[in-house]
């Protein structure tokens, strides 16, 4: 699911930047989708045009990345930004597991048992209609 409405606005310098620890996520991403592909830091500087250390400042965390910079560097990894930014999409069974553990907290036990049923009875319906 793409989050950038929620960031926007601080992505493009309005009045609240993104947190210090924000950068830093992404320049771990960075660094963690660059050494997957076998790449050194001059490889992703020379195929997304940045300067050698200019991206190292990105990668620890020590510099704000641009959108700009951003776009360069989703296009360099083939990715999109939503994954540099927010990280790999969590899976559908992590993603169930979430809303399952989100249910259990917020209902109780009734209801949480009421709650289930319905998923089940959903499951077999989307079933019956893609046969």
């Amino acid at each position: 699911m793409l989050r950038m409405d929620e960031f926007a606005p601080r992505l493009s310098g309005g009045e609240n930047p993104l947190p210090a620890s924000n950068f830093r996520d992404i320049g771990s991403r960075l660094t963690l989708l660059r050494t997957t592909r076998g790449w050194r830091q001059r490889e992703l500087s020379r195929r997304a045009g940045f300067d050698p250390p200019r991206l190292s400042r990105i990668e620890r965390g020590k510099a704000r990345v641009t959108l700009p910079e951003l776009v360069r560097l989703g296009m360099a990894l083939e990715i999109g930004l939503d994954e540099l930014v927010f990280g790999h999409p969590p899976s559908l069974e992590g993603e169930w597991a979430n809303l399952v553990r989100e249910l259990a907290r917020a209902l109780g036990e009734d209801d949480l048992a009421c709650a289930r049923r319905l998923l089940r009875a959903l499951v077999v319906g989307l079933r019956g209609l893609s046969s």
